[in-house]
């Protein structure tokens, strides 16, 4: 237990919502993903084949059953979200008995879940399927009737740069445990150079923010990115694509070269070949998830306003909510106790376990504080924060009391939406950027007879004021888009919003 609440709620506590579970596995969680060459407008050289059946259709009922009565049994509104959950099986439980592979009845049961219109509900594929895997772009069935919009839009987003290229380290993109250093977000349209790492590979190849990535390998993006827009709306959009682009093609084996082409801030042409890196931070597994890089990076500088006041701000910047970071969000607090404010940076942050939010805020609250309630059925859980006292190492550290500014973005979901929502209903912070996801539903995730995971939500959580964070995301007080031409100058809008609000806040 930590701050009053259980570490995991069955397997995981928080993930990442519906689509954005999409790529960890950054990824939180798989959907199957069907071949190019069933999207409208797909010119993609593919062949047809006759699907033959893999699976009998008591394996195929068996998990599409068991993923209906886990549903039934366990979702947190005995109504399901106004859904008749019974009438989706009648009608869906006849397409699930004539499905003829695992890619099929996962299509059901993924229309089923759609059908509830909530986050945290997904397939991880996990059983083997003999005709119809699920990284396959060469063969399409000459049938789709289980293939629905969101296959469509899981199978643009598996294959926007997937396209086979002469490179020899092309196979394995996205396999592996390297990186290139490059952060991203869809701007207007187009892959934008958010951040580079420090001593990252495209540090040293000389990309810089404000860039444009264009191409990876012989696969262009904008193609891509304006089919899977058709299907997803602004957020799932903005999720999935940049998770797809980071951890699909740009994540590989460490060592491994990729070709990625890029429009510098003069719109000029720049073509590199950037060999990968293993990325920063500890590898952890956790539950039926694959193993996932968890690193946090802190820091502080001194901005003066025209006054010629100095205002210390510490800034602490993390991934994912995994077990590693606490023990390094601790020495980060203890190293920046003295700065008169705080930024944290939650951007890009899908979430993870729940149990860390109340956790980690006991650094940033002087009295015993509620970040909400989680309510499953028949049981309520308060996300209680206890004031920290002392480190874990046994020096003495009070609560920070100064200012604080969290920074958000569509990519931050599920605990980083706790998080922040939580602290903001407490009066505690104020949030900068643009929304947040809205995908803020305790899940956890149970196993299929076929070995497929099923993620499904368990509990709701509304904050300390009542206030729901699934579907409208975190209350936001300050609007701040990324633009290409502040970051082409070098400037994080949001940061630097954020940096002149503290300095107002700590003004004598």
């Amino acid at each position: 237990m930590e701050g009053g609440v259980p570490m995991q709620t069955r397997s995981l506590e928080f993930l990442v919502g519906q689509h954005t579970i999409k790529r960890l596995s950054l990824s939180l969680a798989l959907f199957g993903i069907g071949s190019l060459g069933s999207l409208p407008g797909c010119t993609t050289s593919t062949k047809t084949v006759e699907v033959q059946r893999t699976i009998t259709t008591e394996a195929a009922l068996s998990d599409f059953d068991r993923m209906w009565e886990l549903i039934d049994t366990t979702h947190y509104d005995p109504e399901h979200n106004g859904v008749d959950w019974d009438s989706v099986r009648d009608e869906l439980r006849p397409q699930a008995q004539d499905a003829r592979n695992r890619r099929e009845i996962r299509s059901v049961m993924r229309e089923a879940l759609d059908r509830l219109g909530q986050s945290h509900f997904g397939i991880i594929a996990e059983a083997d399927d003999e005709v119809s895997k699920e990284s396959d772009t060469s063969e399409t069935s000459n049938d789709s009737s289980h293939a629905d919009s969101t296959d469509q839009a899981q199978t643009t987003t598996e294959t926007i740069i997937s396209e086979d290229s002469p490179a020899d380290d092309s196979a394995s993109d996205g396999t592996g445990d390297g990186d290139t250093g490059i952060d991203l977000r869809i701007l207007d349209g187009q892959a934008v150079v958010t951040a580079v790492r420090d001593q990252s590979p495209a540090q040293r190849a000389g990309v810089q923010t404000g860039w444009v990535l264009t191409n990876v390998r012989s696969r262009e993006l904008a193609d891509g990115l304006a089919r899977l827009r058709e299907y997803l709306d602004e957020i799932e959009f903005d999720i999935n694509a940049r998770r797809m682009i980071l951890g699909n093609n740009l994540q590989g084996p460490p060592g491994t070269t990729i070709d990625l082409t890029f429009l510098n801030r003069d719109d000029e042409v720049v073509e590199l070949n950037i060999t990968r890196a293993p990325m920063p931070g500890e590898f952890v597994k956790f539950g039926n998830l694959p193993p996932m890089s968890t690193h946090l990076e802190w820091d502080r500088f001194t901005t003066t306003n025209p006054d010629g006041q100095s205002t210390e701000i510490g800034v602490i910047a993390f991934n994912i909510w995994m077990i590693p970071i606490m023990a390094q969000f601790e020495k980060a607090m203890f190293e920046l106790r003295d700065v008169d404010g705080l930024i944290i940076d939650v951007r890009g942050n899908p979430g993870g376990i729940g149990g860390l939010a109340p956790a980690i805020s006991r650094f940033l609250v002087s009295e015993k504080s509620s970040l909400g309630t989680m309510s499953m059925r028949g049981t309520d859980l308060q996300f209680n924060a206890e004031p920290v006292i002392v480190t874990t190492w046994g020096e003495r550290l009070d609560p920070f009391t100064g200012p604080i500014a969290i920074l958000i973005d569509t990519g931050s979901a599920s605990t980083s939406e706790v998080f922040a929502g939580g602290l903001h209903s407490l009066g505690r912070v104020e949030t900068f950027g643009t929304r947040s996801a809205g995908m803020a539903l305790p899940a956890a995730m149970d196993k299929l007879p076929s070995g497929d995971v099923l993620l499904h939500a368990i509990a709701d959580f509304v904050t300390s004021t009542g206030y729901r964070l699934e579907k409208d995301g975190v209350q936001l007080d300050h609007y701040v888009p990324l633009t290409r031409e502040d970051l082409s100058n070098g400037i994080d809008s949001p940061k630097q919003a954020a940096t002149e609000w503290i300095a107002q806040e700590t003004a004598e």
